[in-house]
């Protein structure tokens, strides 16, 4: 990625060390030579093992999504809301705390668990995106944090947000950026027995996600595409510790999550 993103510069050095950065990993460096077990998980159990570590911090695309998801809700006022798909509450809970009347609803009970703690003055629910237990109208604003990226297709829980949220009323969507899920980017983590795993992500373009909008007769009001900062190229755990200099190429001002704000 570093050398692909600055074939054209004029800088045949940062090239060439590159290059020799390969060679190295291809042929000494014992940390990417011995390799991880990775598997994949469905969301169900993929959750219910992440829920341990989910708030631990040092996910780049959390921090790189949450301010700009919230500065979108600090420009509405309270009401009724709901956060499809809230996994450990942290969209729940600051909408909690701006004093809307809000039920956080995730298919993982192992998340809600957790939320539950987080967010003691919410609701919650056990449901899917693809039918979710709200009333038709029943909110002026309805919240989906990184899910959407697991559904294979996007109509159907489109026109579930679209469903619940009176006319008039907003909805805000977040998501791992295609062009990050195309270079590989997956929903990977950690367990709390220090295992990894991964939950398939996959990679909506941003056409698909306007059809599904047409269809469910949302209206985009803002597209955003925050990038990543010096923090989260240092998030890059492995390759920021032994290639520094590549990973900063690679990574610095990719945009890492798609935040949409809709009207109904």
């Amino acid at each position: 990625m570093a050398l692909a993103r600055h074939l054209f510069d004029d800088d045949d050095a940062s090239a060439a060390a590159r290059i020799d950065e390969v060679r190295r990993i291809v042929e000494e460096d014992e940390p990417y030579a011995g390799g991880i077990d990775v598997p994949e998980l469905d969301a169900r159990a993929g959750y219910a093992a992440w829920s341990e570590t989910y708030d631990r911090g040092g996910n780049p695309l959390i921090t790189v999504e949450e301010p700009v998801v919230r500065s979108l809700l600090d420009e509405l006022g309270p009401g009724p809301a709901v956060d499809a798909a809230c996994g450990t509450g942290r969209h729940t809970r600051y909408l909690a705390e701006r004093g809307h009347d809000v039920v956080g609803v995730d298919g993982s009970p192992e998340m809600l668990a957790v939320a539950a703690v987080s967010a003691p003055e919410a609701r919650f629910a056990l449901g899917d995106l693809e039918q979710l237990p709200i009333a038709t109208g029943a909110v002026d604003l309805a919240v989906c944090s990184l899910a959407l990226g697991h559904m294979k297709d996007l109509t159907q829980p489109i026109n579930e947000l679209a469903r619940v949220v009176r006319p008039g009323g907003r909805i805000v969507i977040s998501e791992l950026h295609p062009f990050m899920r195309l270079n590989g980017g997956q929903a990977f983590f950690a367990t709390a027995s220090r295992t990894c795993a991964f939950v398939r992500e996959h990679g909506h373009l941003h056409g698909d996600y306007l059809r599904a909008f047409a269809a469910a007769g949302l209206r985009v009001t803002r597209c955003l595409e925050p990038s990543i900062g010096e923090d989260e190229v240092s998030m890059q755990a492995l390759a920021h510790a032994f290639v520094p200099e590549a990973t900063r190429a690679a990574f610095l001002g990719m945009p890492e999550a798609l935040v949409w704000e809709l009207s109904r």
